[in-house]
């Protein structure tokens, strides 16, 4: 029971392997897949005109798609003469929470065809199914006792072990945690399992690891997977890549689920082009040969790094890239300008990381230099003339101060 006043019946679908699945195909075209098959526990259920029935079910693994789907859609009593065929039977999906029709992630209509969800997240979701245009299509007296039946079932793709993105071709790595030497709890560094990366190391070269296939000749996904645990999470994520010329990659980070070109939480595309828009991404020194940012105050769950390989006529065999990822309560140490600092939220079961800065020094990693080592200046400004802004009052107060 769940919903506002605990009286709304959420049903918890069961699932398991396809019948369909033999490993070699399936009906969706895809191969060498794990298709999971979901559906109601009761076979079949009914719904009067303007009717909602809620289920769950929870997704443990990253999945390319979650397909629903209705099935033998008819009227109840049999006899009765209407057309199940205009029946709007609505479908709307949230993830975590219960759906509505004004609040939900997705929607569509089941009558007319399935709802496709690409790149689920992880974790729970919810599925809710309205019935609408019942009474109009059963009509007269009869709508206040004609029901209309479905069979619900849902369809979720797994890709096997290593392996991501569309028809399951590009590669997939899971990163396993390195805890930091003579670090505070929780920091790390990221490395993928496999033969081709240096176990002692903090980094691991990128071009062994690209995958081969690529969408029409152009470019190329591979992805890197990693687990923030719940007593992790309130870090920060640091990402770097640095090659021995210009970057041919563009970075999609998500959590939760695949990153695409339409569906990421953060990214990187060049210095200019990225989301340093969010007040959770930091982009710290990049150039044309480096991408460095961090993902501040990150969450728990399953995290996803998507690289991009823009394919280019030099091809990526004489290229020699980097790839770094780590967990840091506080960036660069403070910069050795200020003390690390942590504090606990509402909760007080996630501990949030952060740099209290020197007099001298400002940032996320007291990096910025306020005031020059002459005191002369503030953020390049001559004390002298900041008179003349009217919005650098405490700036013009605080230069003479140091002074």
């Amino acid at each position: 029971m769940q919903g506002q006043y605990c009286n709304q019946t959420v049903e918890l679908l069961s699932c398991g392997l396809s019948r369909n699945n033999s490993g070699n195909g399936s009906a969706s075209g895809f191969f060498n897949q794990s298709m999971l098959s979901c559906r109601n526990n009761f076979v079949t259920s009914c719904l009067g005109d303007e009717e909602m029935k809620i289920y769950t079910l929870e997704i443990l693994r990253v999945a390319e798609f979650l397909t629903v789907s209705a099935e033998n859609v008819r009227l109840r009593p049999v006899n009765n003469s209407g057309n199940s065929s205009g029946i709007d039977l609505m479908c709307f999906a949230r993830y975590g929470a219960m759906p509505s029709a004004t609040l939900h992630d997705f929607s569509g209509n089941l009558n007319k065809s399935p709802l496709v969800i690409n790149s689920p997240k992880v974790g729970q979701w919810y599925i809710s199914i309205l019935a609408l245009n019942l009474s109009k299509e059963t009509g007269g007296s009869q709508s206040n006792v004609s029901k209309v039946c479905y069979s619900l079932e849902l369809q979720e793709l797994e890709c096997p072990l290593g392996k991501a993105g569309p028809n399951c071709l590009s590669e997939r790595y899971m990163l396993q945690t390195v805890l930091r030497k003579d670090s505070t709890p929780f920091e790390s560094y990221f490395l993928p399992y496999g033969e081709k990366v240096m176990s002692d190391a903090a980094n691991f070269l990128l071009e062994p690891l690209l995958s081969n296939y690529s969408f029409g000749g152009l470019y190329t996904w591979t992805y890197f997977i990693l687990d923030i645990p719940h007593g992790a999470a309130g870090g920060n994520l640091h990402i770097r890549l640095t090659s021995d010329r210009k970057l041919n990659y563009e970075i999609y980070v998500r959590n939760g689920g695949l990153p695409s070109l339409v569906n990421w939480d953060y990214y990187y595309v060049n210095k200019t082009s990225n989301s340093h828009g969010s007040m959770f991404f930091a982009l710290y020194s990049s150039s044309e040969e480096k991408a460095d940012f961090y993902i501040l105050y990150v969450g728990e769950g399953t995290w996803n790094i998507a690289l991009r390989n823009l394919n280019s006529t030099d091809g990526t065999s004489n290229r020699q890239t980097t790839m770094s990822v780590s967990l840091e309560r506080c960036p660069k140490r403070c910069s050795y300008h200020g003390d690390c600092k942590s504090a606990l939220d509402a909760s007080g079961l996630t501990s949030y990381s952060f740099c209290a800065c020197d007099r001298t020094h400002g940032g996320f990693d007291c990096s910025i230099e306020i005031v020059s080592r002459q005191g002369k200046f503030f953020s390049g400004v001559e004390c002298k003339n900041m008179a003349d802004i009217p919005t650098a009052t405490f700036h013009q107060h605080y230069c003479l101060w140091f002074q």
